[in-house]
């Protein structure tokens, strides 16, 4: 069938799911931004500001496929509504405990039940929109636009109120995205009575029988394909939030016209995802997903060649988030469709643990890149590297039958 031919989502449904994703999803950068202010006036040690902004991504990195697992098993609304309402205890208790280390186990906490609250609005784009690049694309453009509005929002009020009031409207903020879940209609949990009835403790526990069906559907080649490229577009991202930052600052541009430059990225991003339906309908999802990856890590990677010129550095950056927007709807769309409905949960947990240990490991391995080889050569170096990954996702394609423009044409012929 058609996308066009598909049942309508009833609006009430998908304003619910948006909201729930354009609230969780953005706690990232607006955490990352206020948490930083603040610990840094109760830490003097560089490193530990590290760790406890690091700390944000642990638990989710270990945690991520077992809570999509929990989605299938338990109901992918019931676990959000969960973690939902953690979110929105979490920044109330910033305030109270001013002890670095006790912050490091809130950061764990708060960025699991952020990243819950994400996953879940994916798994309920695979289950209720059916992976529809349309409904996708539309989540992801408001999705980034929250992302590009949160910081600033928040860089004004902490400016403005301190970090009491700032954490206190951070917790309203959690609260929208908790009010969203409520919204979402019970039938959306889409697991079966029966199954829910046989919910007990030891369904919260992660099980390593789970965790190897999960690993599983990595042998799908299309999940196989949206793993990699995904690699690639994180560790693009990796690079955007740690040195293309310091080295702007080694050209002397001023602070904020770096936030304007990354700011742009995620402004742009939010308009490419509105046009990655049309490109997956005027050539094969996957290789446009690879073609749209391939520009945002040539793009990050050419930040040195660019001789610190503004405009351009505006442009190819601008560049690089259209791109970026383009390629994450048409990812999730082909794992979706790639995936029993019943599977969803496991497709988004594994991608989001590949998409945080990218996250996690490759700001350190360009880190040892500029030790050995320069700032300036890491970004040439790593580049490479996920151009690399990029190429050889390429050849998996052509040489994989049941991925292509062949799968394609059979698709059109059924349909």
């Amino acid at each position: 069938m058609a996308d066009s031919e598909k049942p309508a989502v009833p609006w009430r449904t998908q304003c619910a799911i948006y909201g729930a994703g354009i609230f969780n999803f953005s706690m990232v950068p607006i955490s990352a931004l206020v948490v930083a202010l603040y610990v840094t006036e109760i830490a003097h040690s560089a490193a530990l500001v590290g760790i406890v902004l690091g700390a944000r991504h642990f638990l989710t990195m270990l945690l991520s496929i077992h809570g999509g697992i929990l989605m299938d098993r338990l109901g992918t609304r019931r676990v959000m509504i969960g973690f939902s309402a953690v979110a929105v205890v979490m920044p109330l208790l910033y305030p109270v405990v001013p002890w670095v280390y006790a912050l490091i186990l809130l950061q764990m906490v708060a960025g699991l039940a952020d990243a819950m609250g994400w996953m879940g609005a994916q798994a309920l784009s695979g289950r209720v929109m059916s992976g529809n690049p349309v409904y996708v694309g539309r989540m992801l453009f408001l999705v980034r636009i929250g992302s590009f509005v949160g910081p600033l929002l928040f860089g004004f009020l902490w400016g403005v109120l301190g970090a009491g009031t700032t954490f206190f409207c951070m917790a309203v903020w959690s609260a929208a995205g908790f009010v969203s879940v409520l919204m979402i209609p019970s039938p959306a949990r889409d697991v079966a009575p029966e199954r829910r009835a046989k919910f007990g403790l030891f369904d919260l526990l992660p099980n390593w029988s789970d965790h190897r069906a999960a690993f599983g559907i990595v042998a799908i080649p299309a999940i196989t394909l949206i793993l990699s490229v995904t690699i690639a577009r994180v560790g693009g991202t990796a690079i955007q939030s740690s040195f293309y930052v310091v080295y702007l600052q080694g050209l002397a541009i001023e602070e904020w016209l770096i936030g304007f430059l990354v700011g742009t990225a995620g402004l742009c991003a939010s308009f490419g995802t509105l046009g990655s339906a049309w490109f997956a309908k005027r050539m094969h999802p996957h290789w446009a997903v690879i073609g749209a990856v391939a520009i945002t890590v040539l793009a990050i990677a050419v930040t040195p060649l660019l001789g610190g010129i503004f405009v351009i550095l505006f442009l190819v950056i601008g560049l690089r988030g259209i791109c970026l927007g383009i390629s994450q709807p048409i990812e999730i769309s082909s794992l979706a469709q790639a995936l029993e409905r019943g599977a969803q949960g496991k497709g988004v947990g594994v991608r989001t643990m590949v998409n945080r240990v990218a996250g996690t490991f490759i700001p350190p391995i360009m880190g040892g890149f500029a030790e050995i080889a320069g700032v300036e050569n890491s970004f040439l170096l790593m580049g490479v590297l996920l151009a690399a990954i990029v190429v050889c996702a390429g050849f998996f394609v052509h040489l994989n039958p049941s991925l292509g423009p062949q799968r394609a044409d059979s698709r059109d012929e059924r349909e």
